[in-house]
Order: C-alpha cells, then sequence, then structure tokens
C-alpha cells in the first residue's frame, strides 16, 4: 500500500510538470486509487480497529500541504479517541450532525463548514446559535457555519510533516467548537485525508480521521 502510494505521488509529479490542468484523468484516476486505500482501511475498523487506524497514519503522512478552494465534500472516515466507545460516536455523529462538508476561500485563508440543515441545525439556531451561521447561496437543505482560517504548520501528532491548519480559535464560534483544531494533507490526485484534534487542558487528542474531495459543482468558498 506504501508503495502504491509513493509511486502515485511521483506519477502525479511527472503529470503536474507536463500539464497545469487540475482535472486530466490521469489525476481523477489516482484521486480514486488514493479514496480508495482510505476507505479501504475505513472498512477494517471494525474487524481490526487498530489496524485500520495504523494504515490512515501512514496514509496521511504520506500526504503533502494542500491549497484548497471552493466547496469540498466531506465525509467522516473514523472516530479515534482511543476510547471503547469509538463505534458508538460515529454511528451517533452520522445520524444527528450530518456534515457534509467545507468551503475554503484561498485568497483570504479562510472558510467554514457545510451541514445539513436539519432538526439538529434548527434546533442550535432556536436556542441562540444563529451568529454561527453564515450567509450564503447554498441550497435551502443546507447550512454553512463555524468559520476558520487555515495556514501551513506542522502536524499535531507527526510534527515533521507539513500541513494545512484549520483553526477555529477566533469567534464568533462557541467555546467547544473553538477547542478544534483540524488539519488535511493531499494525497494523489487531489483526496484530502484531514484529522480533527480537540484541545484539553493539558494536550491535544486527536478525535477522528476524515477526507474531502472537491465537489464536482456547487457554490464557491465566498458567497
Amino acid at each position: 500500500m506504501q508503495a502504491f502510494i509513493l509511486a502515485a505521488s511521483a506519477a502525479l509529479a511527472e503529470l503536474g510538470a507536463l500539464n497545469g490542468s487540475v482535472h486530466t484523468p490521469d489525476e481523477l484516476f489516482l484521486r480514486g486509487a488514493a479514496e480508495s486505500q482510505v476507505h479501504n482501511a475505513a472498512g477494517r475498523l471494525r474487524q481490526d480497529r487498530q489496524t485500520a487506524l495504523e494504515i490512515l497514519e501512514v496514509l496521511f503522512r504520506l500526504g503533502r500541504v494542500p491549497a484548497p478552494h471552493g466547496r469540498y465534500d466531506g465525509e467522516l472516515v473514523a472516530i479515534s479517541t482511543g476510547l471503547l466507545s469509538d463505534p458508538f460516536f460515529e454511528w451517533l455523529t452520522r445520524l444527528y450532525l450530518p456534515w457534509l462538508g467545507k468551503t475554503f476561500d484561498a485568497e483570504t485563508s479562510t472558510g467554514d463548514n457545510v451541514f445539513s440543515d436539519n432538526a439538529w441545525s434548527k434546533a442550535t439556531s432556536i436556542l441562540g446559535w444563529p451568529e454561527y451561521r453564515r450567509q450564503s447561496d447554498d441550497p435551502p437543505d443546507t447550512v454553512r457555519v463555524f468559520p476558520f482560517r487555515t495556514y501551513e504548520a506542522p502536524g499535531v501528532e507527526d510534527p515533521d510533516v507539513r500541513v494545512l491548519r484549520i483553526d477555529y480559535s477566533d469567534s464568533p464560534n462557541p467555546l467547544p467548537v473553538r477547542r478544534v483544531v483540524d488539519e488535511i494533507v493531499e494525497l494523489p490526485g487531489g483526496y484530502c485525508l484531514g484529522k480533527a484534534h480537540m484541545r484539553g487542558l493539558r494536550q491535544i487528542r486527536r478525535v477522528a480521521f476524515f477526507g474531502l474531495v472537491p465537489a464536482p459543482q456547487g457554490p464557491s468558498a465566498q458567497s
């Protein structure tokens, strides 16, 4: 697996030198191949959770710093707090917090998160969270919340790996969200593998892996 990803990375670099296009058939093939490696690891979570998480760690370390712009579709790959309750939290998150992805603005190094506007998100607006929503021209069944800023940094768990840090520490985010530290790397073909961390009193703990791919259609990062 690692040899395959390394070979794919070299092939993508050669393609980039020959053609600046980011939508070539070869790159789309490499994106699908990298995405398959992530999904194969996620598929092993129930049978061999430790090995699955180790594979995701290897894949993450093989990534490079991305430069995302526009709308990206997201997927929760795995909850990874190290607790026995991880499978339960995966089920709960998929059911009640349908995160759809992120938007990025490369020029301003900012972005936000896109959620399905379900009963949970409607309840938060009633209970006093309207200031966390952002105006957009997205479809009426989606909502943008929790803005962030981005910058290049060393990985939280992998200081020798350069990542794109996604920082929620600025207002108007609620305090629990300000404790979140996301980071993403790009695998061959443009698939972005991410880690979500939570700041504690004494340390930052990884809580999840997630994935991002450029949305085939949709609004840009700016509204």
